[in-house]
């Protein structure tokens, strides 16, 4: 039922800048080099039977992203398991979403972090998936490239500076020295001027050893140290940052495995008892509204703009409200979860209101106040609440699901309150006694309206306008006032003005 109602809901509701991949220019106090074994990425063996928790990280990394994350940890933290994994599938997004993941991950404590990158950890995800105590990943996959960038004015990406470089570097030689991983590689991940080389022994007993050295430390050796190894091999070259295959990861000392298919990663672990932390209808809207948020505010500022162009203030006012703020309702949407039922219904209300007294007529707040109180009816209902009136014999021949049932008892309760009060208006609250009836029950059969002699202007009268006129407002005629409007022309109040057509009503008039 959960997972039904979530494609309904998110089908209903319709900025990222931070980490991308390109290069940054700053200088850093590096370790000069690093060295470790071929083996030493090997995966270990585990014994006994071992429990997990799995937490999903996918898309763009987002304060949404990191709201769930907060949540799902603490909830792991409940189950006491053995290892709590986090799938990762991203090409980055905000560096303070980043930020606060890292730090609430590299917080958890007497439970192993593992992540497993599904298909990539680009930028910010290579930042989380370090934070982890362990890093395995799938066949065809990536990591790496971290560079925090920001959007110019003509759209064009643009490296920020030292002040948030600085701190980047950091985290990640924080990261590198608690958790073991090269710490010189995982610099590359956001240096581009760093040159790292890649050199092995020429004695043959020495052969698996391998040295990670900086372009600017190879340079200064002598010729009797630079004789003991081979040509070196560039990882990665200056102006580049550094982007590994699960293959190149796993040499180089990052992954502790390569597996085919997360069920092959949880036997390799022992993983027999698994659970895994779900998002909620508050994340999962928040996630959404902010992938679009961008688009939601060209739109929203687009229709304002319209708004004050045209006259009065109608749809696209509304339109222009609403879509910004949505924007603005997506940072809280993962709080309100279990008060959506109850936003929606108010939201559906207030809907109707519009179509009433604001837009009548035009159906489409009608509407969505329908659906919104259809979804709240929804998002509401409990399968354990639900009348048990469906026979087993039923339920075993068609292989019903309970919430099948809930749906045609949602629908049912939907008919009966549609049609109900539509029968009561028509057939039953007539009957009542004069009086006592909100329905009135005389009909315009025989009405009548008196009418008056109106006074008009004609095209060529002359008058003053009495209030600004942009470009609706009041003029004066004769003592008399009108509303008046230009053609796109602004007429501050008190300026002549003249009538040149009087066209459906309306009287259009110019400054004179």
């Amino acid at each position: 039922m959960k997972s039904i109602l979530k494609v309904f809901l998110l089908s209903l509701f319709s900025i990222s800048v931070g980490f991308a991949n390109d290069t940054t220019q700053a200088s850093i106090a590096e370790p000069s080099q690093t060295e470790f074994s071929a083996d030493s990425a090997a995966p270990s063996l585990i014994n006994g039977k071992k429990s997990a928790v799995w937490i999903k990280l996918e898309g763009d990394v987002e304060p949404s992203m990191y709201e769930f994350c907060a949540r799902a940890i603490g909830e792991a933290k409940e189950k006491h398991p053995d290892y709590i994994v986090f799938e990762i599938n991203t090409f980055g997004g905000r560096l303070d979403a980043a930020f606060d993941i890292v730090d609430t991950i590299m917080a958890i404590k007497n439970i192993k972090t593992i992540a497993l990158v599904k298909k990539k950890a680009i930028s910010a995800g290579s930042l989380i998936a370090l934070a982890n105590d362990e890093l395995y990943m799938l066949q065809g996959t990536t990591i790496g490239d971290c560079a925090p960038i920001v959007q110019n004015g003509d759209g064009t990406p643009q490296i920020v500076g030292e002040k948030i470089q600085s701190p980047l570097r950091a985290k990640f030689r924080n990261l590198a020295q608690q958790n073991g991983y090269p710490e010189l590689l995982s610099s590359a991940f956001v240096t581009p001027e760093l040159e790292v080389l890649e050199l092995t022994y020429k004695d043959p007993r020495k052969k698996d050893s391998i040295k990670v050295m900086d372009a600017v430390s190879y340079s200064i050796l002598s010729d009797e140290e630079k004789a003991q190894w081979n040509t070196p091999k560039i990882l990665v070259k200056e102006g580049e940052l550094l982007t590994m295959t699960e293959i190149e990861a796993e040499k180089l000392g990052f992954s502790k495995g390569t597996f085919e298919s997360r069920e092959e990663f949880e036997t390799a672990l022992s993983i027999e008892k698994r659970n895994e932390v779900e998002t909620t209808y508050g994340e999962d809207i928040a996630a959404f509204l902010a992938g679009i948020s961008g688009l939601l505010l060209i739109l929203g500022f687009g229709a304002l703009y319209i708004e004050f162009k045209t006259p009065g203030f109608g749809f696209f006012g509304i339109v222009g409200l609403i879509l910004i703020g949505l924007v603005f309702f997506g940072q809280f949407a993962p709080q309100i979860d279990s008060y959506l039922p109850a936003i929606l219904l108010i939201a559906g209300i207030a809907l109707f209101l519009v179509e009433i007294f604001v837009m009548p007529g035009t159906f489409l707040f009608g509407v969505g106040g329908i659906i919104c109180m259809i979804l709240a009816l929804a998002l509401s209902f409990d399968v354990s609440d639900m009348p048990e009136y469906v026979p087993e014999a039923v339920e075993t021949t068609f292989d019903a699901t309970p919430w099948l049932f809930g749906l045609l008892y949602m629908l049912c309760c939907a008919g009966i309150a549609l049609v109900f009060p539509i029968a009561a208006s028509r057939y039953l609250i007539p009957l009542l006694p004069e009086g006592w009836t909100p329905m009135l029950k005389t009909d315009l059969e025989t009405a009548s309206s008196p009418t008056e002699n109106v006074v008009c202007v004609k095209v060529g009268d002359q008058g003053t306008a009495r209030t600004f006129l942009r470009p609706v407002g009041h003029g004066l005629f004769e003592g008399k006032q009108f509303d008046v409007q230009t053609y796109g022309e602004i007429i501050e109040a008190g300026s002549n003005i003249e009538v040149v057509a009087i066209q459906e009503g309306h009287i259009w008039v110019k400054k004179v």
